[in-house]
C-alpha cells in the first residue's frame, strides 16, 4: 500500500512462508523455500524414480520471485529472519490504519492453499494475536488519543462479518439472516450486501466477542491437509466514520473510511485433499472463486501494464463470475489501499508455485484510492486554507518583501509558493482582487437556506418594481398572468405563442401615456424599438370607455388601420393596436363583455321559447366580421395591416416581405376569377343562409369553448364607423366570405384529385423503370426476352375520377371474401384438430375453434382497462397479421378455460404456437432442448386478458354527416354466436361545428360549399357529445364486471395517426345493476375529405368487455358443436325413414394441401481412361457439410440427379423435364462470398434414359444423367485451379413434371474445387483420421408442399375439407370437430342484421329532421314529392347483377342429393382435374444424433426380404446408411407425425423376433431389433410419448 498522502499505488503483495508442520515432518518432507531480501527462491524437491521415467525433470526449476517483502517465519523463534505476527503488524496493520484515518478504504487479504498459515496471519492462535485482533486494538487506542487531543472530533465504528460459502452469503452476526442474502451494486457506493446488518462497537472487548461469536458460526470442514482448515472465505469489514465541526463556519465535515480484511478459503487440489462428495462439491465452489479470483487479477494485470495498454483498453474484468470478487471490486483495481498476503508452505512445489504466481501477478495492479470526504465540505475546508493564505500575504505579515505604502498595489510584485511546488509571482493587487473573489465564494457557500430565501424574496421585489415602473402588471400572491376582472387593459401579442398574452398593461381611470423607454417624459407605459416615439398615443378611460388618440408623427394602427392624429378612437374588446413596427396589443375590456353576454343570453331564452334551440346551448352574436379572441393573434393582426397596405390605406406596402406579397396576389388572383365566371344571386344566397338553422348566428356553442372573462365573439371586433360606411363595409365583407368558402372547398377538390392522379402516374412510371432495367439485364446476359419470361408492360393512365371507381369496385370486390375465407376454414381444420389434441394430451384447459374476425377497429379488439393494456407491443401479446387486417379474416377463437379469458389468435399466430406445442413432445427424450421450452406458454396469451371481448352495438354516423343529433336503441350481437345478447340507448348529440378560416383571418360561413345540404365541408371542426345508457340483457351468471369502450378510429377512419381508446368505469355486476353502467365522452374532429368520406358511410362500433364466468365459456363451446350438427335443409317435409349414413369418400376425392420429403443424391461423373463415367469423390468436413466435389481440369463430366420419396404413388412424378446450372461464386477461405456479374443459368442437355421406379416397400425414385460442360459458363473460377481453403459454389436447379400439380421448381447450391488433371483423389484413410469424410455423392432433404389453386368452383368447395384426416391422438377428442363453413355464414348473416340495423335508425333520423325544412320553391318534375318517390321505388325494386348466389356447402352435390340438401349454383364443373402448385424448400441439415444402430428392415414384404441398414436418429428423420460408416445413404424417413406400434402378432407374422412398426403420415416401415431392450430403447426415442 502506497502512503496516505497520494491515492494511486500497486497493491502492496508480501509473502510468508510458514515452518514444516508434524505430517510433512513424518513423511520426511524438506523445506524448497530460500528468501533473501525481498525476493524468494522455489527450489525444486528431489524426483522419485516414476517422476524420472516420466520425464518430469526438465519441467521443474528453481523459480525466483520479487515482492515488497519476504517474511520467513519457517525457522526457529530466536532466528534474526524470523517474522513474528508483531513484525507483520507493524508492516502492514499500522499502515492500514494510517490509510483508514486518513478516509481512504483499505483492505488486506490473505491467499494461500490450505493449511498454508492463513487464518493464523490473519486470526493468530492463542497468546500470537494476527493482524485483525492488533488492527482493533491499536484502533480504539488511536480513537482514545484523537478524542482527548481534539474535542471537536467524533468518531463512531461499525463492523460486519460475512460468510461467503458455496458462493452464497451468510451473515455472521446477525442469527436472523439465516438465508442466503443478495449482493447488489450502488452507482456510487459499489458493490454491497443486502439486508447485512452493520453493528456499532465502543472497545476492543465488544469487537472481539462479535468476533468471536462469527468464527463459532463459520461453515469448518476438515481436510486431509488440515482438520481446522477453513472451507468458507470471511470477510470482517470496519466502517470508521470521522466527523469534525469547524468552529468558525459551523459546518461538519465527515469522512468514512472501510476497512476490509478477508481471510479466503484454501486452494487445493481435489486428488491432494481426499475429498469426496459433499466436500468435493465445496472444494470445486471454493476453486471457482479462487480461479475467478486469479482471471481478475490477470486482467488487471495486464490493464495496469505499460506495455498492454493498447490491448487492455477494452479488457473485460470479470467481477461478476463469483460474489467474492465482486464483493472484492473496489479492493482489486478500485478504490482501496490493498495489501495481500501470499502464504506459502515450505514443502508443497505444485502448490506452492501457483500460490507465488498468483502473488506475482497481483503486485501489477494499480489502485485508484480517494478520499471519502463530502465535496463540499472539502471545498469549504481547501476555501478556509486558500483564505488564510492570502489574508497573510496581502497584509504583509509573511516573510515576503514589504513596500512602502505610497507605492500602488498594482506595482507591488509578491513571489510565492503554490500546494503543488510551483513558484508564482503576481501583483498585490491581483491577490487582493483573488481574496475578494474566494471571500465571495466562501460567502456563499457559508449561507443558511433561511439567509438565500430573504436574498431571493429581496430580488423579486426589485424585479416587480422595474416591471411596475414599465407598466406591466403585477397581481401579488398568484403565480402567472391574471387577466383584471373590471378594469380595461392591453394584453401583448407574439410571433411566437408562447410569448403571447404574457403581459398585461391596466388601463387605469383618466390618461395613460405611452412613450420611449429611455424618454424623459413620465409616460405609465414604456416601450422600446422602431418607430416608438417619446410621447407616441394617450388612452383615455372615462366610466370604463376607452378611447385612443395618436399623436403627431406616430405609427399607431388600429385595426389594422393608421389611425388619425389626435382623432379619438373609441375601443371595444378584441381590437388590434400595433405601435411601431413590433408592437402588437389587444384591447380588453371585461365590463363591456358581460353587457354582451347578458344580451346574448336573453336572445338564447328567446330562441329556446320558440323550440328552436335547447335551453342549454349559449350562443353568440354574429357579424359578417367575426373574430374571436382565439383568432385575434399576433398573425392575424399583421396580416390585417398588410390588407389594409394593400388597399391603398397605407403607402408602406413594399415593406412586406416577397413571400407574403405572393400569397396575397395568388389569393386575389384567384377571387377574382371566381367572381368574373359568375355566381348566383343575392337573393338566392340569402334566403338560403336564412333558412340554415345552423348558420353562423344560429349554431349552438359548447360552454368549454369559452376561454375566459373576457372573451368576445365576432360583433365586437368591428371598427366604430357610420352606418352607411358599416352596412357597406358589412356586405361586402359576408360577399368576400362566401366566395372564398366556394373557392377553398374546390380547392381541397382539385388539390386531392390532382395528388391521386400524381401518385398513380408516378406508380406507373416507376413500372416502367423496373420493366426497361430488366430488359437491359436480359440483353446484357446475351438471352431472349421470349426465353426469360419477359412480359411487355403497357402503361395505363387514369383520371381521378376513374382511379376513384377502380379503386370502389375493388373495395367492394375485396369485401366479399366469403369464399376465401371458406377455403381457409377447411383447409385449415387439421391444424386446429392437432392444437386441440395436443392440448388435451397435455391437460390443458383451453380448446380452439374457428371464428372470422373483422377488420377495422374490431380486427383485434382489446380492452383498455385490461391487464396487457399498454403491451400490445410486447412478448407473446402481440399479434400484428390480426392487429393490421383491414378486411373480415379467418381467425382462432381460444377459450381459455385456465385464466376464464376469451380471446382470437389469427392462423399465423396459430401455426407458430403450434409449432412451440410440438416441440414439448418431439424434444421430451432431449432435457438440454426441452428446458428451454415452457410448458404453458404456447397454449395461452401471455399474459391472457383480464377483460374479454363479448360483443358490440353498431351505430350508422351517416346522421353524424349531415350534422344532425340521434338517439336510438341498438342490439349488442356476440361476435362468436353472430346472435344478440342485449341492447343499449346510444345518444349523439352535436354541440358545434367550426367553419374553416378564411385566408383573410376570418370565419367562412357555416353553408358549406358541397352540393349536399348539411354536410361537414373540410377543414372544418365538428364537436359532438356521446353517451351510451340504459344497457339491458347482459347477465350476472355469465359477466362478473362489464365496460364499454369507444375508439377514435371508429368516427375518423382506419387512416387515424394514432388510436386512442376512451373507456367507461368497470361494473361490478356483483354489487351493481345493469343500469349503472354508463359511458359519456366529448369529441372534435378535425374534418378531412377522408374522416367526411368515412362519416358518410361508415359505422362506428361501441364494444364490450367483460371479466367472464366459466359458464360462459362452457356455453361458447356448446354452441360451437350445436352449430356443426348438420340438419337437412327442408325440415317441414315428412321422413317415414331417417336416411342412411354416408359412404366414406376416398382421400383421392379431396383437394387438400400435400407435404412430401424428397431426397436429392447429386454426382459429378468424369471420363476415365477406360472410357467410362465414374463419380468424383465429394470431401465432407462434418455433418453439417454437404461436401465439395472433386474435380480435374480438362475432362468431360456428367450430372447424375436421383430422387427419392417415401411417398410412393401418391407423388406422381413423371421425369425431370429440364437441368440448369449456373450463378457461379468464390467463397474465399475467410467466409467470404463473392457474387458473380451475371447470375443466369445455362440449361443442360438430358439423356433419355429417365428412370422412373415405385418400389414394393412404398418408397418412389427417379434419377437422370444429363450432360455438363463447364466452359459455356466462360467462368475463370471453373478453368483455373482452385486456392487452398477456397470452394466454387454453384447454383443447380431442375424441373420435375407431376401429374397431379403444375411443374415443380427445386433448386440448391453445391460446391466443386478444381484441381490439376494429374491431382489425385483425396483419400479415403481422413475418414478414419479426422472429421472429413469422403463421399460419392451429395445429400439434400427437400420439403415439397403442394397446395390446391386459387381458382376453384363452389362445387368443388368440399374437397378442400380437412377435418377428416387422421391426425394422431384424435381418439381423445371423440366426437367434437371443428367449424366448417357455417361460420362464415354466421358472419354473413351478423354483419348483414349489423349494419341494415344501423341503416335503419339512420334513415330515421335523417326523415324525421326532413319534415321540417322548407321546400325548395324551385318548381320542376325533380322537386315533385310524388315523382321523387316513384323513382326510389324503381331503384328499390330493381335488381341488378346476377339473381343467382353461391350456397358454401362441405358436402358434395351428389352426397346432398341423398340427404335432400341441393347447390344452387351457375358455376358447372370443371372439365378437367384441378393442379396442385408446388413449392419447395430446403430441410437444414443437423449434426446431433439422438441414437444410432443396426436395425433389420423388411424391404420386399412380399417375398419377406430383410436387409441390415445403420440408423442414424436425427430430428426431424431417420437416416439409413449401408454401413456404419455413413459414407452411403440409402434412405430418409421423415417422422413428422410418426406413431410406433409393436405386437407379438405381428412377430409371429413375420417369424421374426423383435420387430416394431413406424406409421408416417405417407408410408410405414417394419423394423427388427436385434434385442427386446435395444427394441424398448429405439421406440421411446421415435416416440418420447410412448410409455415402456
Amino acid at each position: 500500500m502506497a502512503d496516505h498522502g497520494g491515492g494511486d499505488g500497486n497493491i502492496k503483495v508480501v509473502v510468508r512462508c510458514r515452518p514444516l508442520n508434524s505430517r510433512e515432518i513424518a513423511r520426511g518432507a524438506k523445506g524448497l523455500i530460500r528468501m533473501e531480501g525481498n525476493q524468494t527462491f522455489l527450489d525444486p524437491p528431489e524426483l522419485t524414480a516414476a517422476e524420472a521415467k516420466s520425464g518430469r525433470a526438465t519441467e521443474r526449476k528453481t523459480m525466483a520471485f520479487s515482492f515488497d517483502k519476504s517474511y520467513w517465519s519457517a525457522g526457529p523463534r530466536d532466528d534474526p529472519k524470523y517474522c513474528s505476527q508483531q513484525t507483520l503488524y507493524d508492516d502492514l496493520g499500522k499502515e492500514l490504519l494510517d490509510h483508514g484515518f486518513a478516509g481512504f478504504n483499505a483492505c488486506i487479504l490473505t491467499y494461500g492453499q490450505t493449511g498454508s498459515g492463513k487464518s493464523y496471519s490473519m486470526m493468530g492462535y492463542g497468546a500470537d494475536k494476527g493482524i485483525i485482533p492488533l488492527t482493533c486494538s491499536e484502533l480504539f487506542t488511536r480513537l482514545e488519543t484523537k478524542t482527548s487531543e481534539n474535542p471537536n472530533v467524533t468518531f463512531s465504528v461499525e463492523v460486519s462479518y460475512i460468510e461467503i460459502y458455496n458462493e452464497k452469503v451468510r451473515d455472521l452476526l446477525n442469527p436472523k439472516n439465516k438465508g442466503n442474502l443478495k449482493v447488489r451494486e450502488h452507482p456510487s457506493l459499489g458493490p454491497y450486501v443486502e439486508d447485512l446488518s452493520k453493528l456499532l462497537v465502543n472497545s476492543y472487548d465488544d469487537m472481539m466477542t462479535l468476533m468471536d461469536e462469527g468464527n463459532k458460526a463459520r461453515t469448518v470442514a476438515a481436510t486431509n491437509m488440515n482438520e481446522t482448515s477453513s472451507r468458507s472465505h470471511a470477510v470482517f469489514t470496519l466502517v470508521l466514520t470521522q466527523k469534525r465541526r469547524d468552529v468558525e463556519t459551523n459546518l461538519e465535515t465527515e469522512k468514512v473510511s472501510r476497512i476490509s480484511l478477508v481471510d479466503l478459503a484454501g486452494s487445493e487440489r481435489a486428488n491432494s485433499t481426499g475429498a469426496t462428495g459433499q466436500r468435493l462439491k465445496e472444494g470445486a465452489n471454493i476453486n471457482k472463486s479462487l480461479t475467478t479470483l486469479g482471471k481478475v487479477i490477470a486482467s488487471l494485470a495486464l490493464a495496469s501494464s505499460g506495455d498492454g495498454k493498447s490491448k487492455a483498453k477494452g479488457e473485460f474484468v470479470p467481477y461478476r463470475d463469483s460474489v467474492l470478487t465482486w464483493l472484492l471490486k473496489d479492493s482489486l483495481g478500485g478504490n482501496s489501499k490493498t495489501a495481500m498476503i501470499a502464504a506459502i508452505s515450505p514443502a508443497d512445489y505444485e502448490e506452492t508455485l501457483s500460490t507465488l504466481r498468483y502473488a506475482d501477478q497481483a503486485k501489477k495492479i494499480k489502485n485508484k484510492a480517494v478520499v471519502n470526504e463530502d465535496p463540499n465540505a472539502k471545498l469549504i475546508r481547501e476555501l478556509k486554507e486558500e483564505l488564510d493564505m492570502l489574508r497573510s500575504r496581502v497584509s504583509g505579515g509573511s516573510s515576503e518583501a514589504v513596500f512602502d505604502p505610497s507605492i500602488p498595489a498594482a506595482k507591488q510584485m509578491v513571489t510565492y509558493q503554490t500546494k503543488e511546488g510551483i513558484t508564482k509571482t503576481v501583483s498585490k493587487a491581483a491577490l487582493q482582487e483573488q481574496l475578494e473573489s474566494s471571500e465571495k465564494l466562501m460567502q456563499s457557500l457559508n449561507e443558511t437556506w433561511e439567509e438565500k430565501l430573504i436574498k431571493t424574496q429581496e430580488i423579486q421585489k426589485e424585479r416587480e418594481q422595474a416591471l411596475e415602473e414599465l407598466g406591466i402588471t403585477i397581481d401579488k400572491n398568484l403565480v402567472g398572468v391574471h387577466t383584471p376582472k373590471k378594469m380595461p387593459h392591453l394584453v401583448n401579442l407574439n410571433e411566437d405563442p408562447l410569448m403571447s398574452e404574457c403581459l398585461i398593461y391596466q388601463l387605469k381611470p383618466g390618461s395613460t401615456l405611452v412613450g420611449r423607454m429611455d424618454s424623459e417624459t413620465p409616460a405609465a407605459i414604456r416601450l422600446s424599438g422602431d418607430n416608438i416615439i417619446d410621447e407616441h398615443c394617450v388612452f383615455e378611460n372615462t366610466d370604463g370607455r376607452v378611447v385612443l388618440y395618436a399623436r403627431p408623427n406616430s405609427v399607431t394602427l388600429l385595426n389594422g388601420k393608421q389611425i388619425t392624429v389626435d382623432h379619438p378612437y373609441k375601443l371595444r374588446s378584441g381590437f388590434r393596436i400595433i405601435l411601431g413596427d413590433s408592437h402588437v396589443f389587444r384591447f380588453n375590456n371585461p365590463e363591456e363583455v358581460r353587457k354582451q353576454r347578458a344580451k346574448s343570453s336573453l336572445h338564447i331564452s328567446t330562441l329556446a321559447a320558440d323550440g328552436e334551440t335547447d335551453a342549454s346551448s349559449t350562443t353568440r352574436p354574429g357579424s359578417p366580421m367575426s373574430v374571436t379572441d382565439a383568432d385575434a393573434d399576433w398573425t392575424f393582426a399583421q396580416r390585417e395591416a398588410a390588407l389594409a397596405r394593400l388597399h391603398g390605406l397605407d403607402p408602406a406596402l413594399e415593406s412586406l416581405p416577397d413571400e407574403d406579397i405572393n400569397k396575397l396576389f395568388d389569393r386575389i388572383t384567384k377571387l377574382k376569377t371566381m367572381r368574373e365566371s359568375g355566381h348566383k344571386s343575392r337573393a338566392e344566397s340569402s334566403m338560403s343562409q336564412a333558412d340554415d338553422v345552423w348558420s353562423e348566428s344560429g349554431r349552438p356553442v359548447s360552454s368549454d369553448t369559452i376561454t375566459d372573462d373576457t372573451s368576445l365573439e365576432a360583433g365586437a371586433g368591428t371598427p366604430y364607423f357610420d352606418g352607411a360606411t358599416g352596412g357597406l363595409q358589412v356586405q361586402l365583407d359576408a360577399q368576400r366570405a362566401e366566395f372564398e368558402s366556394r373557392l377553398s372547398a374546390m380547392q381541397s377538390y382539385d388539390t386531392e384529385d390532382l395528388k391521386v392522379e400524381k401518385e398513380h402516374m408516378e406508380h406507373q412510371l416507376k413500372m416502367v423503370q423496373a420493366q426497361m432495367k430488366r430488359l437491359i439485364d436480359i440483353r446484357t446476359r446475351g438471352a431472349t426476352a421470349e426465353a426469360e419470361g419477359f412480359v411487355v408492360f403497357e402503361p395505363t393512365l387514369y383520371t381521378a375520377r376513374e382511379l376513384k371507381l377502380i379503386r370502389k369496385v375493388l373495395d367492394k370486390w375485396r369485401a366479399h371474401r366469403s369464399f376465401s375465407m371458406a377455403e381457409t376454414v377447411l383447409s385449415n381444420a387439421v391444424v386446429l384438430k392437432e392444437a386441440n389434441v395436443i392440448s388435451k394430451e397435455l391437460g390443458k384447459d383451453v380448446s380452439y375453434n374457428f371464428t372470422i374476425a373483422s377488420g377495422g377497429s374490431l380486427a383485434a379488439p382489446a380492452s383498455a382497462l385490461g391487464t396487457i393494456a399498454g403491451l400490445d407491443e410486447l412478448g407473446d401479446v402481440t399479434d400484428p397479421v390480426l392487429a393490421s387486417s383491414t378486411q373480415p379474416s379467418v381467425g382462432v377463437k381460444v377459450i381459455d378455460k385456465r385464466n376464464n379469458a376469451i380471446y382470437v389468435w389469427s392462423l399465423d399466430r396459430l401455426q407458430q404456437q403450434l409449432q412451440r406445442m410440438r416441440n414439448l413432445t418431439t424434444f421430451v427424450d432431449r432435457p438440454s432442448y426441452s428446458q428451454h421450452f415452457s410448458s404453458s406458454e404456447p397454449f395461452y396469451n401471455n399474459p391472457a386478458p383480464e377483460y374479454s371481448f363479448i360483443g358490440n352495438a353498431m351505430v350508422s354516423l351517416a346522421s353524424l354527416s349531415r350534422r344532425l343529433s340521434s338517439t336510438s336503441v341498438v342490439p349488442i350481437f356476440c361476435r362468436y354466436t353472430a346472435e344478440a345478447i342485449g341492447s343499449c340507448r346510444v345518444d349523439i348529440r352535436v354541440a358545434s361545428v367550426v367553419q374553416p378560416k378564411s385566408p383573410y383571418g376570418s370565419a367562412a360561413p357555416s353553408r358549406s360549399a358541397s352540393p349536399m345540404p348539411g354536410s361537414l365541408p373540410s377543414g372544418s371542426k365538428l364537436s359532438f357529445f356521446v353517451t351510451v345508457d340504459s344497457i339491458k340483457g347482459l347477465s350476472s351468471l355469465d359477466f362478473a364486471s362489464i365496460h364499454a369502450q369507444l375508439r377514435v378510429s371508429s368516427f375518423v377512419g382506419p387512416h387515424v395517426a394514432s388510436e386512442e381508446v376512451f373507456a367507461s368505469n368497470p361494473l361490478d355486476m356483483d354489487t351493481s345493476t345493469l343500469s349503472e353502467l354508463k359511458f359519456r365522452r366529448t369529441f372534435s374532429l378535425a374534418i378531412t375529405p377522408k374522416v367526411a368520406a368515412h362519416l358518410r358511410s361508415g359505422y362506428a362500433p361501441i364494444e364490450f368487455f367483460a371479466i367472464v364466468r366459466p359458464s360462459y365459456l362452457e356455453r361458447m363451446e356448446r354452441w360451437d358443436d350445436l352449430r356443426e350438427q348438420r340438419t337437412p335443409a327442408n325440415l317441414n317435409s315428412p321422413q317415414p325413414f331417417p336416411p342412411p349414413p354416408a359412404m366414406r369418400r376416398s382421400e383421392t376425392d379431396f383437394i387438400v394441401e400435400q407435404t412430401h420429403d424428397v431426397v436429392a443424391w447429386l454426382q459429378v461423373c468424369e471420363l476415365t481412361a477406360e472410357g467410362d463415367y465414374l463419380p468424383v469423390p465429394v470431401v465432407s468436413q462434418s455433418t453439417l457439410d454437404p461436401g465439395s466435389f472433386f474435380l480435374h481440369q480438362g475432362l468431360q463430366r456428367r450430372l447424375a440427379l436421383a430422387l427419392s420419396s417415401n411417398s410412393g404413388r401418391q407423388l406422381p412424378w413423371t421425369r425431370v423435364s429440364r437441368i440448369r446450372v449456373g450463378n457461379v461464386r468464390l467463397l474465399d477461405e475467410k467466409g467470404r462470398l463473392h457474387e458473380p456479374s451475371t447470375k443466369s443459368l445455362v440449361d443442360l442437355k438430358i439423356l433419355k434414359q429417365h428412370t422412373v421406379e415405385f418400389n414394393t416397400d412404398g418408397t418412389g425414385s427417379l434419377s437422370i444423367e444429363a450432360l455438363w460442360d463447364s466452359s459455356v459458363h466462360d467462368s475463370q473460377l471453373l478453368n483455373r485451379v482452385t486456392g487452398s481453403n477456397q470452394r466454387i459454389l454453384l447454383q443447380v436447379g431442375w424441373t420435375v413434371d407431376i401429374d397431379t400439380a403444375e411443374p415443380t421448381q427445386f433448386s440448391m447450391d453445391v460446391a466443386v474445387t478444381v484441381q490439376t488433371r494429374d491431382a489425385r483423389p483425396p483419400s479415403k484413410w481422413m475418414t478414419f483420421i479426422g472429421s472429413s469424410k469422403v463421399l460419392s455423392k451429395t445429400s439434400t432433404v427437400f420439403s415439397l408442399r403442394l397446395t390446391p389453386p386459387l381458382t376453384r368452383s363452389a362445387k368443388d368447395l368440399w374437397r378442400l375439407d380437412t377435418s377428416e384426416k387422421y391426425v394422431r391422438g384424435e381418439e381423445t377428442l371423440a366426437a367434437w370437430k371443428p367449424r366448417g363453413v357455417s361460420v362464415v355464414e354466421d358472419y354473413e348473416r351478423l354483419d348483414t342484421r349489423e349494419r341494415r340495423a344501423a341503416d335503419v335508425q339512420a334513415v330515421k333520423i335523417i326523415l324525421a329532421n326532413n319534415n321540417g325544412s322548407p321546400k325548395s320553391s324551385i318548381p320542376g318534375p325533380e322537386r315533385d314529392p310524388d315523382a321523387l318517390l316513384k323513382k326510389a321505388l324503381g331503384l328499390w325494386q330493381k335488381r341488378f347483377g346476377s339473381s343467382s348466389k353461391a350456397i358454401f356447402s362441405q358436402e358434395s352435390s351428389d352426397r346432398e342429393s341423398s340427404d335432400t340438401r341441393s347447390i344452387k349454383t351457375t358455376i358447372t364443373e370443371p372439365a378437367e382435374p384441378l393442379k396442385l402448385v408446388g413449392q419447395t424448400k430446403i430441410m437444414p441439415r443437423t449434426d446431433t444424433s439422438t441414437k444410432t444402430g443396426h436395425l433389420m428392415f423388411l424391404s420386399d414384404a412380399r417375398d419377406n426380404v430383410w436387409i441390415r441398414r445403420w440408423f442414424v436418429l436425427r430430428r426431424p428423420h431417420l437416416h439409413m446408411y449401408a454401413h456404419s460408416n455413413e459414407l452411403e445413404e440409402t434412405g430418409v424417413i421423415s417422422l413428422a407425425g410418426v406413431k410406433v406400434e409393436q405386437s407379438e402378432e405381428m412377430e409371429v407374422l413375420l417369424d421374426r423376433p423383435f420387430t416394431f412398426t413406424l406409421f408416417t403420415s405417407l408410408n410405414s416401415y417394419v423394423l427388427a431389433a436385434p434385442s427386446a431392450k435395444e427394441r424398448q430403447n429405439w421406440i421411446l426415442k421415435l416416440d418420447p410419448t410412448k410409455l415402456p
